[in-house]
């Protein structure tokens, strides 16, 4: 990675995940648990990319191991969103 926007978005989930993990501790909503796993997998994958490019596992970085479990757990994290939007729509009659 390179550029500018690994250390911008480095430092977007690094703020956003305190407020994720604060939301998962509040309610103790599965949803929350996924987001704040996503973005602390995102904080690590963006992290060992600026500060560690070196790590590797055999030939491939070690953010880019990383970052498939970022994207797994982001496709968990989604579906719970719709799943909890989905139940709540129904709930109310709409």
């Amino acid at each position: 990675m390179s550029g500018r926007w690994p250390l911008v978005l480095f430092l977007v989930f690094v703020t956003h995940l305190p407020f994720f993990a604060w939301r998962w501790h509040a309610t103790r909503e599965r949803r929350y648990a996924a987001t704040t796993l996503t973005f602390a997998l995102l904080v690590i994958t963006y992290g060992l990319a600026l500060f560690a490019p070196q790590l590797h596992v055999g030939d491939t970085p070690l953010f880019a191991i990383v970052r498939v479990f970022a994207w797994l757990s982001a496709v968990v994290s989604i579906a719970l969103l719709i799943r909890h939007h989905v139940l709540r729509l129904r709930g109310s009659g709409a």
